[in-house]
Parts: C-alpha cells; sequence; structure tokens
C-alpha cells in the first residue's frame, strides 16, 4: 500500500531530517563545539523555548511581526540597527545600539536565537550586529519563519511578550568588523583572505550597484547562495559537512574578510563561516562604498578579460 503526504508533513519531516544530519556531523567534528552551535533548528527552539535566558529576536518589520511571530519574540528589525543619523547602510554607533538594544530587553548574558522570514540576510545582519557589539552567545534559526511555518508545530502568536527594559552593555569586538581603511590594507596582506558573497554576474563585472564593476583586489568568490539549497518554497542552511566543503579551500589560520552589495548577503556567509570555526570580520561599507571611491583599486571586468588572453597566449 502507497502512502502519501502533504506538503507541509514532507517539509516538516525534511526539516527534522536536517537536524538530525547537523547534529551527528557535528558531533563527528572537532572544529565546532557540539554544545555551542551557532546555525540551530526548529526542534531545538521548541526545546529551549522556555529557558530563562533565551531570547528569540524578529529581524523582519514591525508590521510583519505583528501579523504573527514565534512566541516569546522580541522584534528588533534589521532596518533598526542601521545609523539613523545619515544616509548610508553602515551599523548604528554603540550609543544608538545600546539604547536600541536596552528598550528591547535584551541582557548581556542572554543567549539570542534570531531570524527572518526565510531569506536569511536580515538576520545574518542582525546577529553580525550583535556579535560586532560584544554579545557573546547569538545563534540563527534555520528555515526562519516560513520554516516554522511549514513544520507546523506551533502556531505563530500575535501578542507582544512584555520585557523590561535592560541595562544592555555593548563593547566594540573590532575583530568582527573591517572599515574601508583596513581593507585597503589587507589587500596588500597575504596573511588575509577577501571573500566576495556577492553573485557571479556582480564579481566578474557583468553588473554593479556601484558606479564601477569588478570586484576589490585579490578577492575570491563564494556567493552567498551557495549556504542554503530550497526545497517547496523554504531555504534550508546546508549540514556542516556540506558547509564546511564550499570553504574548504580557505585556511582557517588566516584572517577572513567578508564583503557583498550593501552588508546583507555577507552577513550570511560571515554567520555560516563562524559556525565553521573561522576567524572572520566582516566590511560593513562593502562594495556599494569601495565601488563608489574612485580612489581606491577594483580589478574590472576587462582586466579579468585581459589576463585571462595573456595566460592563454603564454600557454
Amino acid at each position: 500500500m502507497s502512502m502519501s503526504y502533504s506538503p507541509q508533513l514532507k517539509l516538516s519531516l525534511l526539516i527534522s531530517l536536517w537536524f538530525l544530519i547537523v547534529v551527528s556531523e557535528s558531533l563527528a567534528s572537532q572544529d565546532v563545539d557540539s554544545s555551542n552551535q551557532i546555525l540551530v533548528s526548529i526542534d531545538w527552539l521548541i526545546q529551549h523555548q522556555s529557558d530563562p535566558k533565551l531570547m528569540i529576536v524578529d529581524a523582519r518589520s514591525e508590521a510583519e511581526f505583528n501579523q504573527g511571530h514565534i512566541r516569546g519574540a522580541i522584534n528588533i528589525p534589521v532596518a533598526k540597527t542601521f545609523n539613523p543619523q545619515v544616509n548610508t547602510d553602515r551599523v548604528g554607533n554603540i550609543k544608538y545600539i545600546m539604547a536600541l538594544f536596552r528598550q528591547a530587553g535584551i541582557r548581556n548574558d542572554h543567549t539570542l536565537v534570531i531570524y527572518d522570514e526565510n531569506s536569511y540576510i536580515d538576520a545574518g545582519r542582525v546577529f553580525w550586529v550583535f556579535e560586532v557589539y560584544g554579545h557573546k552567545n547569538v545563534k540563527l534559526l534555520n528555515g526562519g519563519i516560513k520554516g516554522w511555518r511549514a513544520s507546523a508545530q506551533q502556531p505563530l502568536s500575535n501578542i507582544s511578550t512584555p520585557h523590561e527594559i535592560s541595562d544592555y552593555v555593548p563593547t566594540i569586538n573590532s575583530q568582527r568588523l573591517t572599515t574601508k581603511f583596513s581593507m585597503r590594507l589587507a589587500i596588500e596582506d597575504n596573511s588575509k583572505i577577501i571573500i566576495d558573497s556577492r553573485g557571479k554576474e556582480d564579481f566578474k563585472g557583468d553588473q554593479s550597484i556601484a558606479s564601477r564593476y569588478g570586484h576589490i583586489p585579490r578577492a575570491i568568490n563564494i556567493p552567498w547562495t551557495e549556504n542554503f539549497v530550497e526545497t517547496d518554497g523554504v531555504k534550508l542552511l546546508k549540514p556542516f559537512k556540506k558547509l564546511k566543503k564550499i570553504y574548504s579551500k580557505v585556511k582557517k589560520n588566516q584572517r577572513i574578510i567578508l564583503y557583498c552589495n550593501k552588508g546583507k548577503q555577507s552577513s550570511l556567509s560571515y554567520t555560516v563561516m563562524r559556525h565553521l570555526g573561522y576567524d572572520v570580520a566582516h566590511y560593513d561599507g562593502s562594495w556599494y562604498e569601495w565601488g563608489n571611491d574612485v580612489t581606491l583599486p577594483i580589478v574590472e571586468k576587462n582586466k579579468n578579460i585581459k589576463e585571462k588572453l595573456k595566460l592563454s597566449n603564454e600557454i
């Protein structure tokens, strides 16, 4: 007798299977402490949802949050983490972030689990903001709220859980942040690896959001979309071994700097590489800042073509 399953049940089983794979692979790995996973599953979150030191952070907009969120979650929209004083895509300063986190009720001893709809770039960005301001225990929910709905294990809530204003004290972790100046130094430093998380078309210079086309010198291209697979409309981050393979050519004894277009896409790659145990920083200005500054060097599309022609002639 053949049995048929609804798409929702299939996806729920798939998400549970992902959790089992991640746990088994992580336990077998010497690179990641299994008691301190950065990427966590829906099952893991449900098991720890009532922990008094756990805080769930919804990185979507306030309107999306009010339509339905994971029970007990607070709302810190990714848009609110940017500097409100200037029209940039940079993170807010320490005074602004301290007020934001205190108002949300975040404490320094909280374990944070961050999610967005399912793109991972909003949750990844908020993950990085917490780490750059010194938070010690931050996690990202695999599947996001789209996966949560599909798993059908717990209905969404539209009730905001009240939290007292905290006395949160952020401390800047300069090891997680790269500026334009430090990136300029990095392109001359072979001990550092620069990863461009944009798509191949952006990296090659076929398209650009900036006035110039190409990429930062010495950068290698590992697109942010390599980190997940999509099944039945839900993106799931790949298991540990597959993620490890994606970055297998990147040595762990070297300093890693990531960038993308405006600092969101590479935030997901940052989160994944932190999960894999890399020493990684994020260039906040990213290509939008670098590509629009004509005083900074870039590798242009025409140069790529010339180098390939030169190589073929030498061969």
